[in-house]
């Protein structure tokens, strides 16, 4: 009956998910078009800023109110979504008046977009919680939607700034659906008690607790991920930027449908090793079983005709197949770290995990600078190195840990 379920949501989440990722990734040819190689080098640069912004502004909120759940049930719940959204709109606030001083537009869009990200991600955890799969994907469909009309509306209304009014686009969207799922669809739980500020200040604690020792980690994970594009934007062209983000963008359909799989499945992971039936020699048996199957994504995509990846992202990107083959290969190393990660999360070995994210990223930047000095067709070779040394790392330090 567990196992029937799980493949359910996992089939609802997947499903879901593809659908409501699938809008954005089917507007990127209508991106690398509207703006040219030039613009969409730009747009992915102030991207990486709100990914860097991410990190400091939602603190793993999501990942503490989903472990809050399941330790502590959905006793004063509010309370700890209360205090991260009051933590949000503090350094939000420090944030705009940096961008102010330094007289920097976009910059404050992308705090708002970042801001109202954070929002959003905390409504999908407590929908996760729940094993919610409808309202979850209901809600990734609202977001995925109002982004794709809203940058239509205004990429083709406007003819100038075309990268600032993307971002204005993002904005518009992340606002909206945040209140649509806080306000429309409701929050899940009510306090029994009053907000207090002793209660905040322990809600604030909580927030502090989980996800400080996990700066590190999403740090690691913004270097490895987003990094690449400021040393390409200072050492290359703007439009080899473009071409180069176009292919890690095609690429990015992986992690997204490895995502979606580990939502689906991450409840009855945590269940079984709650109830001690899913042992660390059973997880070793699915990483190493999961292995060969890294490779077939960038097999696929390496078979494709380059005619097809002209076709889809024009024909000043036909260079972002090689890109598409070799971040395929990178991103398939997910699948056995999330087999792996999943494990040290639930014992809340956060700052064990920072440290391993640490040197993953230490050795993913010493191969950055050294290819980013050769040739930009070296650099995802620094991805795929520290993923691979990453899930060493955690083969040999999951038998520690309890």
């Amino acid at each position: 009956m567990l196992k029937k379920s799980v493949f359910k949501d996992s089939f609802i989440y997947l499903i879901g998910e593809l659908f409501a990722k699938s809008l954005p990734f089917l507007m990127l040819p209508y991106l690398t078009r509207k703006l040219g190689p030039e613009g969409f080098g730009e747009l992915s640069y102030y991207l990486t800023w709100l990914a860097l912004f991410s990190i400091f502004i939602g603190l793993s909120q999501e990942g503490a109110v989903t472990r809050y759940y399941y330790f502590y049930g959905k006793k004063s719940l509010n309370t700890i979504v209360k205090s991260g959204y009051f933590y949000n709109i503090c350094i939000s606030i420090m944030l705009l008046i940096c961008c102010w001083l330094f007289e920097s537009e976009i910059m404050a869009y992308i705090v708002i977009a970042t801001m109202f990200q954070s929002f959003v991600n905390v409504q999908l955890a407590l929908r996760q919680c729940q094993k919610q799969p409808f309202k979850y994907i209901l809600i990734q469909i609202i977001l995925s939607l109002t982004n794709v009309i809203f940058t239509l509306g205004a990429l083709e209304f406007f003819s100038h700034n075309l990268v600032t009014y993307r971002i204005l686009a993002i904005v518009l969207a992340n606002s909206i659906t945040f209140f649509i799922s806080s306000i429309i669809l409701g929050n899940l739980f009510t306090d029994e008690n009053k907000t207090t500020i002793k209660r905040l200040k322990l809600g604030l604690l909580y927030i502090f607790s989980f996800g400080i020792p996990l700066i590190l980690h999403q740090s690691g994970f913004f270097i490895k991920g987003q990094l690449d594009r400021l040393f390409i934007y200072e050492q290359y062209t703007k439009a080899d930027l473009g071409i180069y983000s176009a292919g890690v963008q095609v690429a990015a359909v992986l992690p997204i449908i490895l995502m979606a799989l580990n939502k689906a499945i991450l409840p009855y992971y945590y269940q079984k090793l709650k109830d001690q039936s899913l042992t660390i020699q059973t997880i070793k048996k699915y990483t190493l079983i999961c292995m060969p199957l890294c490779i077939i994504p960038a097999l696929i995509g390496f078979l494709l005709p380059e005619f097809i990846y002209e076709w889809f992202l024009g024909q000043k990107y036909a260079e972002s197949k090689y890109y598409v083959v070799m971040y395929l290969l990178g991103y398939g190393a997910n699948l056995p770290y999330l087999i792996l990660i999943n494990y040290f999360f639930f014992y809340g070995k956060n700052m064990l995990i920072s440290k391993m994210t640490l040197i993953s990223s230490l050795v993913y930047i010493v191969f950055l600078y050294i290819f980013s000095l050769q040739s930009i067709e070296l650099i995802p070779c620094a991805l795929l190195i520290s993923n691979v040394i990453l899930i060493v790392i955690l083969w040999k330090s999951i038998s520690y840990v309890k």
